[in-house]
């Protein structure tokens, strides 16, 4: 994926309103990039393939911030920053949250894919340069994308809600309740996946490497309903999570690894992988999680245990022996969903359904991948939710699940405090240039 070459638009951010000023506005042109007015009018095949192709790249932006932001708050991985002692004083309250902070990018950088998506879904709307069934094709990316970018900001926002309609970016809807913006992140998706039946068998352009498998409109699709799936279960929603399980990849007897990836390269113009290890960033584990395993997990590889434990002492004071070791290659991949993480949602709703035996089923796929005996603990629906959460820790670390997982099911207050004072944040407030804006714009 050539990202610079590629991304066309890289324009106003939701949320990235400027902060010092927000009742003046100018028109910045950038020499580096076309204008919005050149796709939106009439764009050719190429210029559609181009936004479509960039909106693979901005996905891929704010990965890093929000694993590490969500992952710190949940207390499953501290970012031991050489440069940046918020990390572990800020996220972990043990100072105040600053809404202008550099982790607000948790929020703010997926802003970009949605405007990414709202200009595409412009272009191919006013474009007579493909024929309908290709138009369906690069919609259904972009509301796809444009829905698990919500989604992300979401998660990081928590009751604050989002705002659902930004086509204006100087007009934007307030922002909606929690509820209001997972039935809108919703309606998103499935106008994706209904634009995917209409998109014919292929589409008009070459998908990332990444997305072998997920490349046809009717595959890709699989993808857009297993992120419908998580804003089901989010909502507590098990009959329609029931509903959307079969129209996921989901494959009990298949391979956990499966999943749409995205991939980077450290060859420029695209960009290393963004999670790396380095320096001055080490992502550990957090001990009490790490320590607590079950003899013979095979997860455990997920992290390297150090013959002498890291320490932290700038701020805080914390030492833990495990460190990271999930993404190792500088052009390596991100699964975005994993087929593990569906048998583990197919646990969630077979348990809140009643039905034991199914829940339990799935339990033991994934606890048979990692080496472990098959569940035999109690089998209420609390007990195995329980049980789910316990795999969805270990299975999906550092897959930005554990701080989410916890708050729907109003468990916070039981997440592990590794330093005596830290505390498990609700949120994060909402940013800034957002607030400000409200304020000049009520």
């Amino acid at each position: 994926m050539k990202k610079h070459t590629y991304l066309l638009l890289t324009s106003l951010m939701v949320g990235g309103f400027t902060a010092c000023n927000p009742l003046r506005t100018e028109e910045v042109i950038d020499p580096n990039f076309p204008s919005v007015g050149a796709v939106t009018n009439n764009a050719s095949k190429a210029q559609l393939d181009a936004l479509s192709i960039g909106q693979f790249a901005v996905a891929r932006d704010g990965l890093a911030t929000y694993l590490q932001v969500t992952g710190t708050i949940g207390k499953e991985l501290f970012n031991f920053n050489t440069t940046e002692s918020r990390w572990m004083t800020e996220l972990n309250g043990l100072k105040l949250i600053d809404n202008s902070a550099f982790y607000n990018g948790a929020t703010t950088a997926f802003g970009l894919p949605v405007r990414q998506a709202n200009i595409t879904l412009a272009a191919v709307n006013a474009t007579n340069s493909v024929p309908d069934a290709q138009k369906n094709g690069y919609k259904g990316i972009a509301n796809t994308f444009k829905g698990l970018a919500y989604l992300y900001m979401l998660n990081a926002q928590g009751s604050n809600g989002v705002r659902l309609n930004v086509e204006d970016p100087f007009k934007p809807s307030k922002p909606a309740s929690y509820a209001e913006s997972l039935v809108g992140i919703a309606k998103i998706l499935d106008d994706g996946a209904a634009q995917l039946d209409q998109a014919g068998a292929t589409f008009p352009l070459t998908l990332p490497s990444g997305f072998a498998g997920f490349n046809t409109p009717a595959n890709f699709k699989k993808f857009n309903r297993a992120i419908a799936l998580r804003v089901a279960i989010y909502q507590a929603d098990w009959a329609k999570a029931a509903t959307l399980l079969p129209q996921t990849f989901y494959n009990p007897t298949g391979d956990l690894n499966v999943a749409p990836n995205h991939t980077f390269n450290a060859t420029s113009p695209d960009v290393a992988h963004p999670l790396l290890n380095t320096s001055t960033v080490r992502i550990v584990g957090v001990q009490q999680i790490w320590d607590a395993i079950e003899p013979g997990d095979k997860r455990l590889v997920k992290v390297a245990k150090q013959a002498t434990p890291l320490t932290y002492t700038s701020g805080v004071t914390y030492s833990t022996p495990y460190l990271t070791n999930l993404y190792t290659n500088v052009n390596g991949t991100f699964p975005i969903i994993r087929n593990e993480e569906l048998v583990l949602i197919a646990a969630e709703i077979a348990a809140q359904q009643g039905n034991t035996a199914e829940a339990t089923k799935n339990i033991n796929i994934v606890r048979t991948a990692a080496g472990l005996a098959n569940y035999a603990g109690a089998t209420t629906k609390d007990a195995l939710v329980n049980a789910i959460l316990k795999e969805r820790l270990y299975s999906l670390f550092y897959e930005g699940h554990r701080w989410v997982d916890m708050r729907r099911y109003n468990k916070l207050a039981e997440i592990v405090l590794p330093v005596a004072g830290m505390k498990v944040l609700e949120r994060l407030e909402r940013p800034v240039a957002e607030v400000n804006w409200d304020v000049f714009n009520p």
